[in-house]
């Protein structure tokens, strides 16, 4: 395993992991401040930015395509400058017709609010990834984990600052608080990149008309990619999606309190995300593949391994935030559910970008997200309880799954079927274990099945693994 990327990987999940703990405060702090309708709202325009990168249509994806794991000497400044300017007008243009939009258009004034909060997010934050995808195309990870660790401070400044109004003063401190320093966050931020990576914005650039073509291959290079992750996320939040849009927000912001919590588990995976490629690339295709029952071996183990923060979770809630205790049924559920898409969006989705079939990635995932949508909205219809909803999520992300690696076993004979069956078994496990009334003897069974399960699956591939360290 090369020890840059053990390092890389290392230096990011500290930084994640600094996020992590700073996302597990506000998820306790948050809904006391905010209340249900007021936390509701807000976790409405959280889910909507996880959409935002739609509106760069692929171009800042191609851009990572095309150019990761050069040398900051290889890059042509003068293209990028121009790449720069295209990016910036095309994204401020776009949030300019969202704002109008939303001013003409006759509806609630908080929902006014929260479009009016994306449109200037997406600007911000879409500008933000063109920068931080540039410093993944030369592999400056320090950099890119510097900067997590500063949005993490940044948001535990606000986080604090919000909790000190509402303790201690009259300020009404409400989702529009809220929206602002999500903004306000990724806009120190951008200013941090505008200042550093100054020589692919100042200059002398070429011509719009003579990179037209290069554009052109951007979008068309990242469109599928783009649509690819977008889907994924859609899969990621698709029960909470569907709550969101068929139970009142007072229902709604019960849920999403769970999920939150247990979203948490893709900011640590996100680590792997972000290096995974470009060290994909330099691998090569042949190692990917001939890796591929070990490397998801690994991330099988590490994600179930993690699934055991719910205990800690679970009982802070029961005993500091009563008025979210009905939130702790659904934790149980959605817990292995996020599990499962930190194991497709780290480690597969990056796969299929190697093996270029993204577009097959695109159609399966698509294909699973009407399917997974038809049942949901039976199951609504049948019972209209959230809880049987998030527990169709589980068997609904397993054939997501499932799919996806039949067919990379189809393309290229990766094996699969083991870690689909310790993936099965533990996800199922946990559910029953964790419905044990006592949760610290909850705790200790799910470890050792955990352990049991774990070491009659993959004794010998991690003995390999160690061996060849």
């Amino acid at each position: 395993m090369n020890k840059g990327f053990v390092k890389n990987i290392i230096n990011l999940m500290i930084s994640n992991l600094i996020s992590l703990m700073i996302s597990v405060l506000s998820s306790f702090i948050t809904p006391v401040i905010l209340g249900h309708d007021g936390y509701g709202y807000y976790k409405i325009f959280s889910l909507y930015t996880t959409y935002v990168p739609l509106l760069h249509i692929g171009f800042i994806d191609g851009i990572l395509i095309r150019n990761a794991g050069k040398r900051l000497e290889d890059i042509s400044f003068k293209k990028f400058r121009t790449y720069t300017l295209f990016l910036l007008i095309f994204e401020l243009f776009l949030s300019i017709v969202m704002s109008i939009f939303a001013c003409l258009i006759n509806i609630p004034q908080i929902n006014r609010e929260i479009i009016i909060a994306i449109a200037i997010y997406s600007f911000l934050l879409n500008a933000l990834t063109y920068f931080q995808f540039f410093s993944k195309c030369i592999m400056r990870f320090s950099e890119l984990a510097s900067i997590a660790r500063l949005q993490s401070f940044i948001n535990l400044f606000f986080l604090l600052l919000a909790l000190y109004l509402y303790k201690f003063t009259a300020f009404n401190v409400n989702v529009t608080y809220y929206m602002f320093y999500m903004n306000f966050a990724v806009f120190i931020l951008l200013c941090y990149y505008l200042v550093r990576y100054k020589k692919i914005i100042l200059g002398e650039r070429k011509t719009m008309a003579s990179q037209f073509k290069n554009i052109r291959v951007f979008f068309r290079v990242g469109f599928a990619i783009m649509i690819s992750y977008q889907i994924t996320m859609v899969m990621v939040n698709a029960d909470n999606q569907f709550i969101s849009m068929f139970f009142k927000v007072s229902e709604y912001g019960k849920y999403a309190f769970a999920y939150s919590l247990a979203a948490l588990l893709l900011t640590v995976f996100n680590a792997v995300s972000s290096v995974m490629l470009p060290y994909m690339k330099k691998a090569g295709k042949s190692a990917v593949v001939s890796n591929h029952d070990s490397n998801m071996a690994v991330m099988n183990a590490i994600v179930f391994f993690v699934i055991a923060s719910y205990y800690p979770i679970a009982w802070i809630v029961n005993n500091f935030i009563a008025s979210y205790s009905e939130s702790v049924q659904y934790l149980s559920i959605v817990f292995p559910g996020v599990g499962i898409t930190c194991i497709v969006q780290s480690y597969i989705f990056n796969d299929y970008i190697m093996a270029k079939k993204i577009k097959d990635f695109c159609y399966i995932s698509l294909a699973n997200l009407v399917f997974d949508f038809a049942v949901y909205y039976v199951g609504f219809r049948l019972s209209h309880s959230t809880l049987k909803i998030a527990l169709l999520s589980i068997p609904l992300l397993m054939i997501w799954y499932l799919t996806l690696e039949w067919f990379m076993n189809a393309e290229s004979g990766v094996k699969f079927i083991k870690n689909f069956y310790y993936l099965m078994i533990m996800a199922f496990a946990f559910i029953v274990i964790s419905h044990i009334s006592n949760i610290w003897i909850s705790l200790i069974a799910y470890v050792i099945t955990y352990a049991a399960v774990t070491l009659a699956f993959y004794f010998k591939t991690f003995k390999t693994i160690i061996l060849n360290l």
